[in-house]
């Protein structure tokens, strides 16, 4: 009896932290979907589009939650104040694209990519990396469009630079210890 009760208390702990219909989502920049281009160098005084976009999704998505670094605050004087277009269906948007926004569609945006939106920028001159920030109380999730609703982890594949500006790398498909030096992975056991 002891045993049934253990097992029935660790599926019960288990089964809520399965994942949704998306387990390999991936959000990035995209200068021109659905090519996936994450380097745009504009010419001075061109106005363009960054599409925020989320890919390898199975089974849909209805809403996502996101941030992106304000260019005006991490590049002064490479752009003139951007502006931000919702463009799933129904247009529902709640928060501010620079501090966290969840974007949601009144229907299932069918996989296995969708762009959920984009800034435009109208470029002045020199370089800048437009990135994909977390939600603050929504890092990370979207749900996809099951019924009824999962929700799921994206990881960064691509941040989008501008310019020739240089962007940190993604974080989909790294491991902890990746990038990890013999002597850094000796030193979490000491």
């Amino acid at each position: 009896m002891r045993t049934f009760l253990t097992l029935l208390m660790i599926a019960a702990v288990a089964v809520p932290a399965l994942a949704g219909g998306n387990p390999n989502v991936s959000a990035y920049i995209d200068f021109n979907p659905p090519d996936k281009v994450h380097a745009y160098v504009p010419a001075p005084y061109e106005t363009f589009d960054a599409y925020i976009c989320f890919g390898d999704l199975d089974q849909g998505l209805t809403s996502a939650s996101f941030a992106i670094q304000d260019p005006g605050v991490s590049c002064p004087g490479v752009f003139a104040p951007p502006s931000f277009t919702n463009i799933l269906p129904g247009g529902l948007a709640i928060g501010d694209i620079f501090t966290g926004i969840t974007v949601s569609s009144t229907g299932c945006e069918a996989p296995p990519d969708v762009c959920v939106g984009y800034l435009t920028l109208f470029y002045i001159g020199g370089e800048c990396c437009i990135e994909i920030l977390d939600h603050p109380d929504y890092p990370r999730w979207i749900t996809d469009c099951n019924e009824p609703v999962d929700y799921d982890f994206y990881c960064v594949l691509s941040h989008g630079s501008v310019g020739g500006g240089l962007c940190p790398d993604g974080d989909c498909g790294a491991s902890p210890t990746e990038d990890a030096t013999w002597g850094g992975i000796k030193a979490l056991y000491r």
